[in-house]
């Protein structure tokens, strides 16, 4: 089970190689991210490049996080109704000591 942590307010960028296809053309990507009932925090639309799968997460959308523990999967699917869970595991959003450093 993967880990992914961030701190209330913060940009951060995550990656994931996709293994066992030949390509992704023609996939699109998500991350969902939810709580405990299944509610959801955010959903992200991920950018393939290659094997290669980018999730952005901005300031302004983590600013409205509320610190605690969520669950996250990742997934990736075809115009053919081919769907694949990547990941998932632990969100965690941390409270940040100080939001606005400037």
């Amino acid at each position: 089970m993967a880990t992914i942590t961030i701190r209330k307010g913060d940009a951060d960028t995550l990656t994931e190689t996709v293994t066992g296809l030949s390509s992704l053309s023609g996939y699109s990507a998500k991350l969902y991210i939810v709580d405990s009932d299944g509610e959801e925090l955010d959903t992200l639309t991920g950018t393939i490049s290659g094997l290669t799968i980018t999730y952005q997460i901005v300031n302004e959308d983590s600013k409205a996080y509320s610190t605690g523990k969520y669950w996250f999967e990742t997934k990736i699917w075809d115009s053919s109704d081919h769907v694949y869970t990547l990941c998932s595991g632990r969100f965690i959003v941390r409270v940040a000591i100080e939001n606005d450093p400037s």
